[in-house]
């Protein structure tokens, strides 16, 4: 009889986690997401292109930040070495997309206004924040949804 409640509260405890990794990569993949794509459009303007929101394109953009969310948030719960892989993947894996799409513009950035470049350059640098706090978000959330609390990770 113990080994039958045991293994419930086993199956229990995953599914659980299992929801809560999915539940997280959607929350965080959106928030970051959303802000990717105003940081994405403040670089259009801080370069002088004046562009308007397309909703497939901003859709396309909330897809694909949920997608790059998972492997940090499957792997919130592992061991540590696991846990800050997956979280590294997401960031290289992130990054990678943004850079390929969102710096496609290089040409206009690079031939920008002078008085211009301090912003291009801080819009950059918040982009690669985002791009980082992706994963340690994905993953603190995971573990607060989950039950395990989201505090400091070591």
């Amino acid at each position: 009889m113990h080994g039958e409640n045991g293994t419930r509260e086993r199956g229990w405890r995953r599914g659980r986690i299992v929801g809560a990794a999915l539940g997280a990569a959607l929350l965080v993949g959106l928030g970051t997401g959303l802000v990717a794509r105003l940081l994405m459009r403040a670089i259009k303007l801080a370069i002088g292109v004046d562009v308007e929101f397309s909703m497939a394109g901003t859709a396309g953009i909330l897809i694909v930040f949920v997608v790059l969310a998972v492997p940090a948030a499957v792997t919130a719960t592992a061991r540590p070495v696991i846990r800050h892989g997956g979280r590294w993947v997401t960031a290289l894996v992130t990054g990678w997309a943004s850079a390929r799409t969102g710096f496609a513009d290089a040409q206009s950035i690079l031939l920008a206004d002078e008085g211009r470049l301090p912003l291009l350059a801080a819009l950059a640098v918040a982009f690669a924040v985002l791009v980082v706090a992706q994963g340690q978000l994905t993953q603190r959330v995971t573990r607060h949804l989950a039950g395990g609390g989201g505090g400091v990770d070591p």
